[in-house]
């Protein structure tokens, strides 16, 4: 009996590596931990807790990543000869980095994890620029400002090393950081080796597409902006990874007037938002559409006709909804999930990115893509 749940295992293991990334591998890795578990081998575990922070985290379940890298770091302080610290600190540096997705998640407990990070890559004598970029990015997505400012001349003036994030990756970064600042056209620029093709990674262009879609539309490039829409969101349409980049693809749509395809991208994604565990995630989504419901209540469209998923509270059977109500459902999920992010950072970052819609509603064009 004893190889029978090995066996099972094994065959779990090799189902959920020919899996694509998403729900099903994640699950299937799930069952083989819980499998393990109930026989108590330790180091079966945390190789296949290892296999499950991969798929959770490019498969869209932070959350799952989390609790999995929390169960190893937590065999590698009782026994870190058996368990090497090192073999895992890249899966540390993606899952600390995401922490600030989760508004129960208090500062303090933010500020611990990124100080065990540092403290974690000390021992090599190493990554020293990859803890500054953690820092950098929690500090901006807070909305501490200050400190943001400083950690961004820091971080880019500290040596590579082979703890650092990829050279793509990095630029990918620091495109955020000038989008931030409406910085268009330096944005645009940085991001050209990326556009051209030279440089990509795991999830770049992908993000850096959604990303682009804001400064070229400010820049009046308007067919740039097309061709990174119809790229980009075609890479993003089947990984619920992307929930906040199919946001930014989302708000395009709105700002472009293209009202009925914005419409078809909400019907097919609110399943995921509605179920997503990263906040942040959901609170892009929601807010942008909000700003398409805003816009097709302006267009005079009172009714809509959608499929949305039966867990949506205000699910109708047979698919009539009020469009002010849809509106006013999609800003309130984004208002609350802003007062609970403001509340934790001790800021107004969150509340202040709700308030764009304003500024977006007066200025939106239309460009049809059809």
């Amino acid at each position: 009996m004893m190889g029978d749940w090995r066996q099972q295992v094994e065959a779990l293991r090799e189902r959920a590596e020919g899996l694509p990334e998403g729900d099903a591998k994640v699950r299937t890795l799930e069952e083989a931990v819980r499998m393990v578990d109930t026989h108590g081998d330790v180091p079966l575990g945390y190789a296949l807790r290892d296999a499950l922070i991969d798929a959770a985290t490019f498969g869209g379940f932070p959350d799952k990543a989390l609790v999995a890298f929390a169960w190893c770091r937590g065999q590698q302080k009782k026994d870190p000869q058996r368990f090497d610290p090192e073999d895992m600190l890249w899966k540390q540096k993606w899952v600390v980095g995401r922490l600030d997705e989760f508004p129960h998640i208090s500062r303090k407990q933010i500020a611990d994890a990124l100080d065990d990070v540092e403290q974690s890559f000390a021992k090599l004598d190493a990554g020293q620029r990859a803890a500054l970029k953690l820092r950098y990015q929690m500090a901006r997505d807070m909305g501490d400002t200050a400190e943001a400012e400083r950690l961004w001349e820091a971080w880019l003036v500290a040596p590579r090393d082979h703890l650092t994030d990829c050279r793509v990756c990095e630029l990918d970064d620091e495109l955020d950081h000038h989008v931030d600042r409406g910085e268009w056209e330096q944005a645009v620029k940085k991001a050209k080796p990326i556009l051209d093709g030279r440089q990509s990674c795991a999830e770049i262009p992908h993000l850096t597409l959604g990303t682009l879609l804001y400064p070229f539309f400010k820049l009046e490039r308007m067919e740039e902006a097309r061709a990174c829409h119809v790229r980009g969101y075609a890479m993003v349409a089947k990984n619920r990874e992307f929930l906040a980049t199919v946001g930014e693809h989302l708000e395009f749509l709105a700002l472009t007037g293209n009202l009925s395809r914005g419409l078809t991208v909400l019907e097919k994604h609110l399943g995921w938002a509605l179920e997503h565990s990263s906040h942040r995630d959901r609170f892009t989504f929601y807010a942008a559409a909000s700003f398409l419901l805003g816009q097709v209540t302006a267009d005079g469209r009172d009714e809509v006709s959608l499929r949305l998923p039966n867990a949506f509270p205000l699910h109708a059977v047979d698919g009539g909804y009020a469009t002010r109500a849809l509106r006013d459902w999609m800003e309130t999920q984004a208002r609350d999930i802003a007062a609970r992010f403001d509340a934790r950072n001790g800021t107004r970052r969150f509340t202040e990115l709700l308030a764009r819609n304003e500024v977006l509603a007066k200025e939106a064009r239309l460009f049809p893509l059809d």
